[in-house]
């Protein structure tokens, strides 16, 4: 059975914490694992007493000073010994089944790091991956400002990268890598470093939607935009060349598709007609999720007007890293002409 190391590192007073302990707790079911709580001071104070006190089953690294989110991470996964680490923010809440999807994603070897969807506290989709631009900056697929709808964001499939909040991999890669490089101490732009690091190696970043988290995601102060901007600078410079081959920021009212699957060398997209029989249209659907996911790289798309049992299909083949979009197969070809390398037609 595997073992998971499970790191949070935590800076100043920090009492949402403790909902992410009890979680972990609550949650791991028959896996085994440990966890460790970096605590880092600020002015306010730190919660290195606190933690040991009301959770003496947490092991406590205490520091003396606030060395950064990166820096903080590294250390706790040089001392623990969990096969795989996974690395959680704070303020992030796992739910019940969490971990089983994530570790079933390392099976492939390729996958540098799993991470789930993360959801705001009122239930919206916040963030499922993200897409990094040319330009260094990088758009939450689900946030606010993504164009698309939940159906062509909540599957699974490789991403440029995912936010840190809550990533699971196996320990011995993460230390192969070097970890988080130190020049973005205290904080920002070390995760999509860390992913594109991997990238530069063959491996990739895995979406896995079968089981989203709750992250309270931090309001962004003064200070914080002011620190994420110099890590930006720092980011896009190391990264230069390979941002040339990025996407360009999406324009309002673009289709966010093509810079969602800018590293797919192939993309089908599958249109269904409404005159195609329930059976035959189960079949289609039950081969192009096969063929999703025996090409977790590529991409495969499923179109077709909306049937009483399609959304079972969707939720069923979506951890394989099939997209079905639940619209007239016509009005998404013709948003998706320049997404597709091929287009597959039944009854179309």
């Amino acid at each position: 059975m595997p073992h998971v190391s499970c790191i949070t590192v935590t800076y100043g007073p920090t009492p949402e914490i403790f909902a992410l302990l009890e979680s972990v707790q609550r949650h791991a079911g028959d896996i085994s694992f440990d966890m460790t709580v970096v605590t880092q001071p600020s002015d306010g104070g730190s919660m290195a007493e606190e933690v040991t006190r009301r959770a003496p089953w947490v092991r406590v690294i205490a520091l003396d000073s606030n060395i950064g989110f990166g820096l903080a991470n590294n250390l706790a996964a040089e001392q623990v010994t969990g096969e795989f680490i996974a690395l959680l923010n704070p303020d992030v809440v796992v739910t019940e089944g969490w971990l089983p999807p994530l570790l079933s994603a390392l099976d492939d070897r390729a996958v540098f790091v799993a991470a789930p969807p993360l959801l705001s506290a009122e239930g919206r989709v916040d963030e499922a991956g993200q897409v990094m631009f040319a330009d260094g900056g990088s758009d939450a697929v689900g946030g606010l400002q993504w164009p698309n709808d939940y159906e062509q964001m909540m599957f699974s499939r490789d991403v440029d990268y995912a936010s840190a909040a809550c990533w699971l991999m196996r320990r011995s890669v993460f230390l192969e890598l070097g970890g988080f490089d130190p020049a973005f101490a205290p904080a920002y732009f070390e995760d999509p470093d860390l992913a594109f690091t991997a990238r530069s190696h063959g491996l990739v970043s895995r979406l896995v939607v079968d089981r989203p988290v709750v992250h309270a995601h931090a309001t962004a102060t003064e200070g914080r935009v002011a620190l994420a901007e110099r890590s930006r600078k720092v980011f896009q410079a190391k990264w230069a060349e390979v941002l040339k081959s990025q996407p360009k920021r999406l324009v309002h009212g673009e289709d966010g598709s093509c810079a969602r699957d800018h590293m797919c060398g192939s993309r089908t997209l599958i249109l269904i007609g409404d005159a195609v029989a329930d059976t035959e249209v189960i079949a289609i659907v039950e081969k192009a999720g096969i063929a999703a996911a025996a090409q977790p790289r590529e991409r495969v798309a499923v179109a077709l007007s909306a049937r009483a049992f399609v959304e079972g299909l969707r939720r069923r083949f979506s951890r394989m890293g099939l997209e079905i979009i639940q619209q007239a197969p016509l009005d998404v070809l013709a948003s998706r002409r320049e997404w597709a390398t091929t287009v597959e037609r039944h009854g179309v």
